[in-house]
């Protein structure tokens, strides 16, 4: 009798697990989800060839739902503190529902440089402001 109970409840055990398994990894979001409401992706890239960098950012929203892109570019540089000032800024507004933004700053002092991308995407009257961060680049 006592047998039956253990394997009656070592079964219970078993089968519960396996569900609360299949059910925590039914809820694991796919990598390629996005992560924002009215914009599919928005990358901030930085490159950088002597003393000239070249700022890119880039946003693709849906074309049901994305009616404007705001794009501010912002250029900057690691002080001595590690914390990151302010070099140049750019922006563009776009009327579309994908769209990028190119400029290059020239003159450039040796040091450490990141670029800021903050998109704001609309959708109507809605919106929602993204913030990406390109790789660091040092000169």
């Amino acid at each position: 009798m006592i047998k039956k109970v253990a394997s009656l409840l070592c079964a219970v055990i078993l089968s519960t697990s396996f569900a609360v398994g299949n059910i925590a990894s039914a809820a694991v979001i796919s990598p390629d989800a996005p992560a924002y409401s009215y914009a599919y992706d928005c990358i901030s890239e930085l490159s950088i060839s002597g003393t000239t960098a070249t700022c890119k950012s880039s946003v693709i929203g849906y074309s049901d739902k994305t009616t404007k892109i705001v794009i501010n570019q912002t250029l900057q540089k690691k002080n001595s503190s590690g914390d990151w000032e302010y070099v140049y800024s750019w922006y563009d507004t776009i009327y579309n529902y994908k769209g990028s933004l190119t400029n290059t700053k020239s003159s450039l002092s040796s040091g450490t440089y990141r670029l800021k991308t903050v998109a704001t995407v609309y959708a109507g009257t809605e919106h929602e402001t993204i913030t990406e961060y390109s790789n660091e680049k040092t000169i």
